[in-house]
Formats: C-alpha cells, sequence, structure tokens
C-alpha cells in the first residue's frame, strides 16, 4: 500500500519583512531540536514554496530559525511562476537571500534557452542563474559556453567571461567576454572578439553586436573582415549578411591581394555579390605591380571598383576567357594619378580589365617624364602592367619641355602616341597638324622649325624629339634663335601645366598624415625631371 502524502496546511501570514520556507507537502515529517537551532527533516514527494517559487525535491532539511533549507534527489525542482525552471541534485537554498545554490545536474530553463552546468546559483527573486566553473546556454541552434555565465531572465539576457565561445551553423565566435539576448537572438561584442562563418571568412572586432535573426551586425573599434583574398579594415563596420552590403567608416582599408590593390578612404560602401566598392571622403587607391618594382596611386572624391561579365564579341585583352568575370574601375572628379614616370590629372577615369584601357575624361593632363599630353580625352593602352599606346582626341596637344621656357609642341585633331621603355617612341598627327622643334647642336639650340601638315609623323630619342616627317601639303620654315622670343614662340592653344604635375605618390594624396603609414614603404620611381630642369636654370 502507498505511502499517503501528508498535507501541511498553510503557515499563518508572515507579518516580517523575510518570509520563511513553506512546507506544502511530504510523504513524512520529522521535527528535530538541537542545540544549535530547530530542524525539519522531510522525506518523500516534498514540496516547498518561498514567495513565489515551488520546490520539489525527494527530501529536504529546513532550518526553521536560519530560514536555510537543503534538498536532496534525482531532480530537485524550483519552479518560479511557470516561466523559469531550475533543476540540479543537490540545492542549498538561503531564504532571506532568495538565493538557492544547486549542484550535480544543473539546469535552468525559460522559453528561449537552456542553461546546463556542474554548479549553478539562482535567486529566486531576480530570476538570476549563475554558473561560476563552467557551462553553455542552448538558444535554437546557438550554443554558447563560457567559464562564468550570468542569466537576467526578466531580461532575456545573458553575460558571459572567460573562453566565451558561440557556436551555430552559420559562425563560430570567440571573445572574452560577450551579451547575448536570447529573445532577439542578438550577440554584443563588449572584448576583442574573433568570428568564423561557415566559409572560412574571418571577423576581428572589439565591440558591437550581430543580429542573427536579421543577419545584420555592426563592428566597431578598429573592426577588420577577411574574406578569402580580400579585406577591410575600419573605426567601424556596418553589415548586412543577406545583402552581403557592407559599409565602413573611419580610417578604412581595403585590400585585395589577388589584385595587389588596397583603398584607403574614410568611407567604403561595399556589395559582396557585385564585387562592387565605392569610396568617398579622400579615397586613394594603390596597386603593386606584379615585378614589385612600381606602384600605380590614383586619388579622386568618388573611387569604384566592381566585376561585370565578359561579352565574347568585345573581348581584347587574351589573357581574358570568356568565363571570366572582368574589373571596371571609375574614379570622377579631380581625378590624380601616378605611375613610375607618369602622371596625370582628369575630372574622371574610366578603366576595363576587358580591354586594358584608361580612359581620361574632361580636361585630362597626361605627363610622361618632361613631356605634357592634353586633349579633349584620352586613352591610355596597358600591356603587361605598361602603357604602351597613347590616344588624344579632340584638341590634341603634346608639349616636350627642353629647357626653361623652351618647348617642342605639336599639335592636331586626333594623335597616336607609341611608347617604349616607358618613353614616347612615336606620335602620329591626324588632321591640321602643326609643330615647333628646337634644333639642337652642341648643346647649342640653333633656331627652330615651325610646320603645319595634314599629318606629322614625329619620332622620338630617349624622350626628345628626333625627327619629323610631314606629309600632305606641307609646309614648314625655320627661325634661327637669335629672332625667336621663346617665351612666346608658341603654338595657339598652348598651355603649360607644369604646377599641377604630380611629382610624388605625395602629391595624389591628399590626407597625407593619415596615410603616411600605409605608403611609405611602397616603391615609386620619384618623378623630378621638369623639376630639376628648371631649377637649373634659375
Amino acid at each position: 500500500m502507498a505511502q499517503k502524502s501528508i498535507y501541511f496546511p498553510p503557515p499563518p501570514r508572515d507579518t516580517s519583512q523575510k518570509k520563511k520556507i513553506e512546507i506544502l507537502k511530504s510523504d513524512s515529517l520529522l521535527y528535530e531540536t538541537k542545540e544549535l537551532g530547530k530542524y525539519r527533516k522531510l522525506i518523500g514527494h516534498v514540496k516547498l514554496k518561498h514567495d513565489n517559487a515551488i520546490m520539489y525535491c525527494d527530501s529536504a532539511i529546513i532550518d526553521i530559525d536560519a530560514n536555510y533549507m537543503t534538498a536532496y534527489g534525482k531532480q530537485v525542482h524550483i519552479e518560479k511562476s511557470d516561466s523559469v525552471d531550475v533543476w540540479g541534485n543537490f540545492l542549498e537554498y538561503f531564504g532571506d537571500q532568495k538565493l538557492g545554490r544547486l549542484t550535480g545536474m544543473c539546469s535552468m530553463r525559460d522559453k528561449s534557452m537552456i542553461l546546463t552546468a556542474p554548479e549553478l546559483n539562482y535567486n529566486t527573486e531576480t530570476d538570476v542563474g549563475n554558473y561560476m566553473s563552467g557551462g553553455r546556454i542552448v538558444n535554437k541552434e546557438t550554443v554558447i559556453t563560457s567559464a562564468i555565465g550570468y542569466y537576467y531572465h526578466q531580461k532575456s539576457e545573458a553575460m558571459f567571461y572567460g573562453d566565451v565561445v558561440l557556436k551555430n551553423p552559420e559562425r563560430t565566435i570567440y571573445a572574452d567576454s560577450m551579451r547575448y539576448n536570447t529573445d532577439k537572438e542578438i550577440a554584443y561584442f563588449i572584448t576583442k572578439t574573433t568570428i568564423i562563418d561557415k566559409d572560412s571568412n574571418i571577423i576581428v572586432t572589439n565591440s558591437g553586436y550581430y543580429d542573427s535573426k536579421l543577419e545584420r551586425a555592426f563592428f566597431g573599434k578598429n573592426a577588420e573582415i577577411k574574406k578569402g583574398d580580400a579585406s577591410v579594415k575600419a573605426e567601424s563596420i556596418n553589415f548586412d549578411n543577406k545583402s552581403k552590403i557592407s559599409v565602413a567608416e573611419g580610417n578604412v582599408v581595403y585590400s585585395d591581394s589577388s589584385e595587389r590593390t588596397t583603398i584607403l578612404s574614410n568611407y567604403i560602401y561595399s556589395d559582396e555579390n557585385k564585387s562592387y566598392v565605392k569610396a568617398y571622403k579622400d579615397p586613394l587607391m594603390i596597386t603593386v605591380s606584379e615585378n614589385e618594382k612600381d606602384t600605380m596611386f590614383l586619388s579622386a572624391d568618388t573611387l569604384l571598383t566592381f566585376k561585370i561579365a565578359v561579352e565574347d564579341s568585345v573581348l581584347l585583352n587574351d589573357s581574358i576567357s570568356s568565363n571570366d568575370s572582368v574589373k571596371i574601375i571609375k574614379a570622377w572628379y579631380h581625378m590624380k594619378m601616378i605611375q613610375g614616370e607618369m602622371s596625370a590629372n582628369a575630372d574622371s577615369m574610366y578603366y576595363s580589365e576587358q580591354d586594358s584601357i584608361f580612359k581620361l575624361y574632361i580636361n585630362p593632363i597626361l605627363w610622361m617624364d618632361s613631356t605634357q599630353i592634353t586633349g579633349d580625352s584620352i586613352y591610355l593602352y596597358n600591356k603587361n602592367n605598361e602603357i604602351n599606346r597613347v590616344d588624344i582626341f579632340g584638341n590634341a596637344f603634346i608639349v616636350n619641355l627642353q629647357d626653361k621656357e623652351i618647348y617642342n609642341q605639336i599639335k592636331g585633331k586626333f594623335m597616336q602616341a607609341l611608347i617604349a621603355n616607358k618613353e614616347i617612341d612615336k606620335v602620329d598627327v591626324d588632321g591640321n597638324a602643326e609643330s615647333i622643334y628646337f634644333i639642337k647642336d652642341n648643346d647649342a639650340y640653333n633656331g627652330a622649325n615651325k610646320s603645319t601638315s595634314a599629318f606629322i609623323t614625329v619620332s622620338f630619342n630617349k624622350g626628345d624629339v628626333n625627327r619629323i616627317k610631314l606629309t600632305g601639303t606641307p609646309e614648314a620654315e625655320f627661325t634661327p634663335m637669335k629672332k625667336i622670343n621663346v617665351e612666346s614662340f608658341r603654338l595657339e592653344g598652348f598651355k603649360w601645366y607644369g604646377d599641377k604635375q604630380p611629382l610624388t605618390k605625395y602629391d595624389v594624396i591628399r590626407d597625407k598624415n593619415q596615410y603616411e603609414k600605409y605608403i611609405a614603404g611602397l616603391p615609386v620611381k620619384k618623378v623630378e625631371v621638369i623639376k630639376e630642369k628648371k631649377e637649373e636654370e634659375e
């Protein structure tokens, strides 16, 4: 015959500030009085109450005066208002503090999470559970482990300290400390944190959050994202994992090692799906040549790079297959560029990897050593990372500085310049061609030839004019040096922009102090030919 449980009627209302532990039922009850106090020993189907917490166990001992209890059983259970359940094998409960200390197979559960630990403290008033010797929290597919953890049921938030690891099917997060909301599924980063997603991409941050429901994140305090060959560092990064769109702000460094390219800026918007990167606020693009002997520096108000599918019908670059995508670079407003002996200014620039042509628009100026090239637009043809041809469309004008105020000049409707060994080798002028060529003998100028023709071909030797060929009803006139005023001996439309020429990489950079540490060691030949010629005469 089963033993009938003993029913204990509720005690009189406790008028003191601290409520006593109440006995609701038990199979047996034993009263003991010892020197240190009064005790109640309960055995079998024990049910207790303290304030709004219900406790179940196989047996318990209550110190009446101390309002203290120990409970035993395969499952000691604390039930709190049908919202929180706490289990363990052994319980110490301090009634005045409303604090339970559980050991054994401990767990704490509510609607959004399960906490497990070998030891667990639980406050029945604040609904705060914590472990100090290792534990974990499971929130749907997310598992978080740590050395120390606190769970705040009323806020659905947890705090983790020491060897924190968050794992779910999408990512693994490592940190020393972390805050996590189990209802919203948001992890908050408060110390240095490393995130590795399922594709082995790596994120390092010192503050911020990750929203698993919305798949949005904010990373602050010098954050870094590494994805394959590409990485971005910034003071802060906003990231949307669904759209693969991110915004980086403050001292941004975007790098792509496969393309040997780095973009420095204070604001970068990127779309991973389109390989789209748009940089504002003093952007600077740096591309190191494959031989690492030279570097291209490019700046503008706005820089944009993205990739498009190759069109077979217009495939011009032999190194690109029809299955590839090609890179596009756009730069607009106040564009400046320097690479080796070549530098350029323009309102805007367009480059396609498909045909390897740099296209300069609106008041473009190109310098190659002591030679200046201007026109309505200028196309630079690139082969093996070197310029091998320049096409000048509309109002084409080439000026070659010989000495102070002495300029060889060529103009026409259209020009094509061939480049060899990074110097102009030959120029073909088509339409209303005109030229001024100073003749030098034994380091002294004898005079100058001024000619006009339908077509002109100019050959160069080491950057200087060597020979001029006129075709199509040419006209030529030689003027002795003594009759020439070198300051006014110019073709119509002549302008010299030497004061605008970028001579070093620092002339391209807007914020030298900010970018110095990134560019100090990068190789680039200092362009100083024109500067030196002027200084020698002065």
